[in-house]
């Protein structure tokens, strides 16, 4: 009896000390946001399925510098614009005051409907405006984030795109992806007179842009010094 006691004994110490050696499952972080995007100014961070189109963004050197970021599945798509004129702003205030200016210079029936200051997007100073505009029966509202580089005088817009009635949700979706955002140093080419009216002179040859377009901007930035 003894004898057959100790061979219990032995196997359930076999049998605790195989269950202790076994690894021990730790919880897996899945990255939410493993496709990542990047150009010669910023790279951006995206969940599984996001498609990106960059066909716009044409170099630091041109006047067009778009990329879209979406998906069909999510409550927030992404508009990215780099701004042109490379102005010497004192701070991200006045370069967020020349977006708005150049919002109504657009002509686009969007109303201003929030500003939050002191804000950052990839380690620099940012504002946030938000636009309403009517779409048929609905609402888009543009969470526009105006970051400016100060060392590189470059304005950059990382515009969230969202339903009002999906307002809560698509800012905390976006705002996720918005926090990925990383920004690079750079000289900005346009800062070179002679770089700055051949690009325009360019955009203009091709049809891509009216000079009255140009001269407005022109005046606009001159009323705002």
């Amino acid at each position: 009896m003894k004898g057959f006691l100790k061979i219990v004994l032995l196997l359930c110490a076999v049998i605790t000390t195989v269950a202790c050696s076994r690894p021990n499952r730790k919880h897996e972080t899945v990255d939410p946001l493993p496709v990542k995007y990047e150009n010669e100014l910023f790279s951006i961070a995206m969940p599984s399925g996001w498609e990106v189109d960059d066909s716009g963004w044409l170099g630091l050197d041109s006047m067009q510098n778009e990329v879209e970021i979406y998906s069909h599945n999510a409550p927030v798509w992404f508009h990215i614009v780099k701004t042109f004129m490379p102005i010497q702003w004192k701070n991200v205030n006045e370069a967020t005051e020349m977006a708005i200016a150049a919002r109504a210079l657009s002509g686009a029936n969007a109303e201003l409907i929030k500003r939050t200051d002191s804000v950052e997007v990839g380690g620099y100073p940012s504002s946030i405006l938000y636009f309403a505009n009517a779409v048929d029966n609905d609402t888009i509202i543009q969470k526009q984030y105006v970051t400016y580089l100060e060392d590189s005088h470059i304005v950059i817009y990382f515009n969230e795109n969202f339903y009002s009635n999906q307002w809560d949700e698509a800012q905390k979706y976006g705002d996720k992806i918005i926090g990925s955002v990383k920004l690079k140093k750079v000289v900005n080419p346009l800062e070179k007179n002679n770089a700055m009216k051949e690009t325009i002179q360019k955009a203009m040859d091709g049809n891509k842009i009216q000079k009255e377009y140009i001269e407005k901007g022109k005046k606009i930035v001159k009323e705002a010094k």
